[in-house]
């Protein structure tokens, strides 16, 4: 890979940016944003300084960290005045560990993480507001898709810079499936091949929320308000109930799924890229990705959000660390993650595994995971739902009211 470009031409780009969209309106960003800084339009100087990094790659396998690191060191080519110290910490770890420090004014100047404590971490005042980025992360070189900007959004306000994007869909095997099933009624003429991950040890209330789409549900409205038992998310939930009776295959775990798609005791299950690696090399030549199944009320839509850096809003440091991170995703830079199964969050880069480069065309089309505060409510009450439809056989209809009652009543409303 060649390294990234000068920064005169970076720069002068950046301006051109913010200067043409400066009036235009963007769903993401808030309806006054802060007036475009240093970060977004500054001097032409190569960075100069000491930044510090946090990643949690090497917990995640090599071919992450050596990407990531062969980035930063294409960065730093490109200014060689620019110090980076990388940390890795281990991802149990990462946004308790940030929180602690940030809180006490310390920590790194940045870190890179799916979106999982953003909110918290926005509206506790950790993260500083990058909202003026907007227009320049929609143009070129960027290209961030939209998507990913609704999912980096709190409260009207960006706190993320979007690098990649995640979401599940349905991995199957080729030799065991020659056919993909594209709808429920696919699903259920082959239940007996496919599995489902429901337990509450498997998230399965987030592996659940594509399916509320495919029959014309949604959990909530915009104000936060649960809305799932005004139609749809109970005949989700039913389906599932009929795929169980009808031989589909029910896991706790993604890790056991993957063993039994593996084996070939099942030929698909519904899961994320981060499996990609494992399952490519288990069945070569036979593993492919398509949409999961799309259903009487619509296509299938499952919670797409974005990794991506965050800057401490602590750091003394931030308008630099904002500038690293836009080094960072330089397309010459990020090619080199696309092409170890990061899913860009720019458009335009194809990444050259085929399996991720399926993933990417599925992105545009998944539900942006939401930033409520609300949100926080949904995944104990609709997992514990659906373990009693699965398990227990309770009536959807009456499942999906115990948890979406519970859900208001904690949110308050």
């Amino acid at each position: 890979m060649k390294s990234s470009y000068k920064l005169t031409s970076v720069v002068a780009t950046l301006v051109m940016v913010v200067s043409a969209c400066s009036s235009a309106g963007a769903t993401t960003a808030p309806a006054s944003q802060p007036a475009a800084t240093s970060a977004a339009a500054g001097s032409s100087a190569p960075l100069t300084g000491s930044l510090t990094v946090w990643e949690a790659y090497g917990a995640s396998g090599t071919s992450e960290k050596d990407a990531f690191d062969k980035m930063v060191a294409n960065v730093k080519a490109a200014n060689p005045g620019l110090t980076v110290t990388v940390t890795d910490v281990p991802f149990n770890n990462l946004f308790t560990n940030f929180e602690t420090q940030a809180g006490a004014g310390a920590g790194p100047d940045l870190y890179i993480a799916p979106n999982d404590s953003l909110p918290k971490e926005a509206r506790a005042g950790l993260l500083k507001d990058v909202s003026n980025l907007v227009p320049v992360l929609k143009a070129a070189p960027y290209n961030d898709s939209g998507v990913s900007l609704s999912a980096a959004t709190v409260d009207g306000k960006l706190y993320e810079i979007p690098e990649s994007m995640k979401a599940v869909e349905l991995f199957y095997n080729t030799s065991m499936l020659p056919t993909a099933p594209v709808t429920t009624a696919d699903w259920k003429a082959n239940a007996s091949k496919l599995g489902w991950v429901y337990g509450a040890n498997g998230g399965g209330s987030y592996y659940l929320w594509g399916l509320f789409s495919s029959f014309g549900g949604k959990i909530m409205d915009a104000s936060g308000k649960c809305i799932a038992d005004q139609g749809g998310v109970a005949d989700a939930l039913k389906w599932l109930q009929d795929m169980k009776a009808a031989g589909m295959h029910f896991y706790q775990n993604d890790n056991d799924a993957k063993a039994d798609l593996v084996s070939g005791k099942i030929a698909g299950f519904i899961d994320g890229p981060w499996q990609s690696g494992d399952l490519s090399k288990a069945l070569p030549g036979k593993l492919a990705v398509v949409a999961g199944p799309s259903g009487p009320g619509g296509a299938w839509a499952p919670l797409t959000a974005p990794d991506g850096f965050y800057i401490n809003a602590a750091s003394p440091n931030g308008d630099l660390a904002v500038k690293f991170a836009l080094q960072m995703l330089q397309p010459q830079n990020e090619q080199i993650f696309a092409n170890v199964g990061h899913l860009p969050a720019n458009t335009t880069i194809q990444p050259s595994d085929p399996i991720a480069k399926s993933f990417a065309a599925l992105m545009a089309k998944g539900d942006p995971r939401p930033t409520l505060k609300q949100l926080d409510n949904y995944w104990s009450n609709f997992g514990n739902a659906l373990v009693a439809v699965i398990d227990k056989g309770t009536d959807p209809v009456s499942a999906v009211k115990t948890a979406c009652d519970a859900m208001n009543k904690a949110n308050g409303l």
